[in-house]
């Protein structure tokens, strides 16, 4: 019988390797299907918890503050009745509330953005918010024009406030909740680049020569000033130098409470008479990132005189909102971002209390 011939080290390594070539490819696969399943099953088996409301005594009056909303094309693929199903007892429960709503580009057709627009718009306003900040990036200014008018007709002239991009900014909203008068005003920082880029006449812009007397005059006329801050910062949640200095400088102007809108929470300041929110976040967002699916609920309970404010973690998890359960670790660091020497929160009722 003729011997077979042995092979060598190398090609016994060779062989091996072809031999499990196949076999380690199927096995990758079986893994990265199994980690997919795993992933997707983990999403959909995450319960949604609703927000809780903070208890009130008579006479007190309840305000909620949101930060930023997006319902574009392919949020409003969901039910965004079910979307929105966790915060809405805490804004039906509400004597007053504020959002943000970012425009949104449903076509190339300007009639459809309005009227898609003027839906979302009344969507919110269903839900109990007494006051809208428009945020608009998508639309030129007369598209804007018009969209205001659309709003004006259903929603009335005294509801929407804007943030620095469009016409509508040159308006306050200034409504009386049980006997208090409540006025409403946004900002936009258009020099938060530090550049010195051409200013877009039609906004109100943060600049002590425009916000300091407009914020007096709203003070001298009503009991309570909320203000409406976008910082033009974009994912950073360590406030700026420039961000508090012109926060103290809305505070000493006569602001009670000032919201700020970028897309990542920050930090909870008391300054003064004035509780700071530098930014809020998001309540629903496309971004990737999953800090931009995260944002802070607020109640507050004022008595026209003191307050007590209650913040509820939220985030956006399979195009549902719901009251966030961080484990320790990301509540540490959560606590970390938001509590300031200022603030110190206790927490209750899946929230964070502290009064000022």
């Amino acid at each position: 019988m003729k011997n077979s011939k042995r092979f060598s080290i190398d090609e016994r390594v060779l062989k091996w390797t072809k031999r499990h070539k196949k076999r380690n490819s199927i096995y990758t696969s079986i893994i990265l299907i199994i980690a997919i399943v795993l992933i997707v099953f983990a999403m959909n088996s995450e319960k949604i918890v609703p927000v809780k409301a903070m208890s009130k005594s008579q006479g007190d009056i309840r305000m909620t503050y949101l930060g930023n909303v997006e319902l574009n094309n392919h949020i409003r693929k969901n039910n965004i009745n079910e979307s929105f199903g966790a915060i809405k007892d805490i804004l039906k429960g509400s004597d007053y509330s504020t959002a943000s709503l970012k425009l949104s580009e449903f076509s190339n057709d300007k009639k459809t953005n309005i009227n898609n627009n003027l839906e979302n718009v009344m969507f919110l306003k269903e839900l109990n918010i007494k006051s809208l900040n428009i945020v608009n990036q998508v639309t030129d200014n007369i598209t804007a024009r018009d969209f205001s008018k659309a709003v004006e007709a259903q929603a009335g002239y005294n509801y929407l406030t804007g943030n620095g991009s469009n016409p509508i900014n040159s308006k306050t909203v200034q409504q009386t909740v049980k006997g208090k008068k409540i006025a409403n005003v946004s900002f936009t920082d258009v020099e938060s680049d530090y550049t010195d880029p051409i200013k877009n006449t039609t906004s109100v812009s943060l600049e002590p020569n425009i916000f300091i007397p407009l914020i007096k005059k709203l003070k001298e006329n009503n009991d309570y000033v909320v203000v409406n801050v976008d910082w033009g910062i974009t994912d950073e949640r360590s406030v700026t130098t420039r961000q508090r200095e012109y926060a103290h400088a809305l505070s000493d102007a006569g602001a009670d409470v000032i919201i700020g809108h970028n897309t990542v929470v920050q930090e909870i300041e008391k300054y003064k008479g004035t509780s700071i929110f530098y930014s809020l976040g998001n309540v629903t967002s496309e971004g990737f990132l999953s800090k931009n699916k995260q944002g802070l609920a607020v109640q507050q309970n004022w008595n026209g005189k003191q307050s007590q404010f209650m913040v509820t973690p939220i985030k956006s998890q399979a195009g549902e909102i719901t009251e966030a359960h961080p484990n320790k670790v990301e509540e540490i660091k959560m606590l970390n971002n938001i509590q300031s020497k200022s603030v110190k929160l206790k927490k209750e009722n899946g929230g964070y209390i502290y009064e000022h």
